[in-house]
């Protein structure tokens, strides 16, 4: 995981892996107004619809549960 700093907002980047695929999930937060102001998921290959379906649910449990640690300086 990399935390940097970009126009007065943290941006999280970290990598998971889930059904055989390596997923790039970033996303932009503001601490001021804890949100999430912009995110994306990268798959890298080219998984079935059925499994890009299930890799990005899990991506976006997995980015909820890390920003709402990062916001309550869990981490």
């Amino acid at each position: 995981m990399k935390i940097t700093e970009f126009m007065g907002n943290k941006v999280c980047t970290m990598m998971l892996e889930s059904e055989g695929h390596k997923v790039k999930i970033e996303f932009m937060y503001s601490e001021m107004h804890p949100e999430i102001l912009d995110y994306s998921f990268r798959i890298n290959g080219n998984p079935s619809l059925q499994t890009r379906n299930a890799v990005n649910n899990l991506a976006e449990k997995k980015m909820q549960e890390l920003f709402l640690q990062l916001t309550q300086n869990v981490i």
